[in-house]
């Protein structure tokens, strides 16, 4: 019986911690965004807000944003979310040039 408590309670807390980590995602407002009004801003929040919130540039460092770019792509494949080639260069170019 402590066992299906305990199992219980780990989902639950998993749960929270990922609803909790969206929210904090959702919420960055895209006025503290750095270079506001280009149209890369743009592009990022068209494509990425698709799927979750506008993430801060500053979250990740540059190797990290590659990766997950790298992940990101494979996501947007299998939901069929269309992107050339040139704008994920832009969204990567933007968001490196922008990291922590």
């Amino acid at each position: 019986m402590r066992l299906s408590y305990l199992v219980r309670f780990l989902t639950h807390m998993l749960y929270l911690t990922f609803f909790l980590g969206t929210v904090s995602c959702v919420s960055v407002s895209r006025q503290n965004m750095p270079e506001e009004g280009t149209a890369e801003i743009d592009l990022l929040e068209k494509k990425c807000t698709l799927c979750h919130g506008l993430p801060h540039p500053k979250r990740h460092t540059q190797e990290e944003w590659g990766y997950l770019l790298t992940l990101m792509k494979k996501r947007m494949d299998e939901k069929n979310i269309s992107y050339t080639t040139e704008e994920m260069v832009q969204i990567k170019s933007y968001l490196q040039r922008n990291a922590r």
